[in-house]
């Protein structure tokens, strides 16, 4: 039985499709340089399309606890965190490295635990089906201009890219209930 969604090796050997390359079995072990240039792109522009903000990566709510020293230690797959100031009118936190910092009062020390916006980096297999297409196009696109720099190729991928852009948007927006 195959997966309905997008492998990150599925995802690897459409960019190496897209400049002509053969398809890999595997993303470990000994790869070529065109490989890694591909997983580094790949991973660049799911970080930067996650970066926005998501139906599926994007949480309301989220209790920040403070350690024993009153700061607040921030998980690593966290991209963009934002505290309400009508949650915390006396606080100006911001993220700085995996810690918040308090630009009000200048100390990464807190007074009480802080309730936050969280937009999260999720691994590429825990996307939704439309999020990997659209990252995948978009990487596709982006590789194919770093390794040949091909106006026409370019030009074809970017119109997929769109749709797929597309097709995210109209999903989110059905999935995040506004």
């Amino acid at each position: 039985m195959s997966v309905a969604a997008t492998t990150e090796l599925e995802a690897i050997n459409i960019m190496l499709a897209a400049i002509g390359e053969a398809p890999v079995n595997s993303l470990t072990g000994t790869v070529t340089a065109d490989v890694r240039t591909a997983q580094s792109t790949l991973n660049e522009v799911n970080k930067e399309v996650q970066s926005e903000g998501w139906s599926f990566n994007y949480e309301y709510d989220v209790v920040l606890t403070r350690d024993a020293g009153n700061s607040v230690a921030l998980p690593t797959n966290v991209l963009r965190v934002d505290v309400s100031v009508a949650n915390h009118p006396d606080i100006d936190p911001v993220q700085r490295g995996l810690k918040l910092y308090d630009r009000k009062n200048h100390t990464f020390s807190f007074t009480e635990d802080l309730k936050a916006e969280i937009v999260y980096f999720l691994a590429f297999d825990e996307l939704p089906e439309p999020a990997r297409r659209y990252i995948n196009l978009k990487a596709a696109r982006v590789f194919i201009d770093r390794v040949l720099g091909d106006d026409g190729l370019r030009g074809y991928t970017q119109q997929d890219e769109i749709r797929a852009r597309a097709i995210l948007m109209e999903t989110d927006l059905s999935n995040a209930d506004h």
